[in-house]
């Protein structure tokens, strides 16, 4: 009976069956003001539920990393001031939309996938992969990287790459999937789906990081700042994971 009403309601249906369910699922939590997401200011009894609880933001459909960062962005570092360059891979649309707001970045960004989820990301200014980047030495002041080196076979061209790309002085945030229980990153490109969903959190990642995150973007020449900011914030208000630090690496 399931399977034939996906085929009766089709694609098309399906996708707005699950955005009214959503929009009905954040006028309930909408109710409270318990959580607010820094990006966009809406506030919540709790963020909506994404493969854990409390996680997404259903205005900006930020997740716990993105805050995190946007924070990290706004408070601790001077990304909002002045003119600068920034390359942003895989951009995520809820820091995406924030910063394309300030005339003086010159914001470019990039990934390899052309196919995305239009709530959650964007299309990509350049097609490019992030170990191979089409852009000359020593070019931007900052680039974001959250979340795609899990996805890449060769993390170590692209650590590279990004240090290449950037200035002398310049910094890049290259947040991953680290598991701070783990002393060491875990290959999984050679095991089953279910294995990598398992072991990676998700049947296409080709590794877990575990405590040698650090090392091996240092071993592409980053001076690495494990910066703890979170424990500064008041992570239960902005939806946060306690225990994610960001990664912060300067050439």
């Amino acid at each position: 009976m399931k399977s034939l009403l996906k085929n009766i309601i089709g694609p098309a249906g399906r996708k707005k069956l699950r955005a009214v369910q959503a929009s009905a699922r954040a006028t309930v939590y909408g109710l409270g003001n318990d959580v607010e997401c820094p990006i966009c200011g809406s506030t919540y009894s709790q963020f909506l539920p994404f493969n854990r609880p409390n996680a997404l933001c259903h205005s900006c459909k930020s997740l716990e990393r993105h805050r995190l960062v946007y924070l990290y962005l706004k408070n601790k570092a001077d990304f909002f001031e002045g003119d600068k360059k920034v390359l942003h891979f895989a951009p995520e649309k809820c820091l995406h939309d924030v910063i394309r707001k300030y005339p003086k970045i010159d914001y470019q960004t990039a990934d390899l996938m052309t196919t995305y989820i239009d709530a959650i990301g964007v299309m990509p200014d350049h097609i490019m992969s992030v170990t191979d980047i089409k852009f000359s030495d020593n070019t931007f002041d900052v680039v974001i990287c959250n979340h795609v080196f899990e996805l890449v076979p060769d993390d170590l061209q692209g650590m590279r790459e990004i240090f290449r790309v950037l200035k002398p002085n310049g910094y890049a945030i290259i947040q991953g999937a680290v598991n701070n229980s783990l002393p060491k990153t875990i290959e999984t490109k050679d095991l089953s789906a279910e294995e990598r969903k398992r072991i990676a959190g998700a049947h296409q990642h080709v590794r877990r990081y575990g405590l040698d995150y650090k090392n091996r973007l240092a071993s592409a020449g980053f001076r690495v700042e494990v910066s703890q900011y979170v424990k500064e914030l008041n992570w239960k208000k902005f939806g946060l994971m306690p225990d994610e630090d960001v990664y912060v690496c300067w050439k």
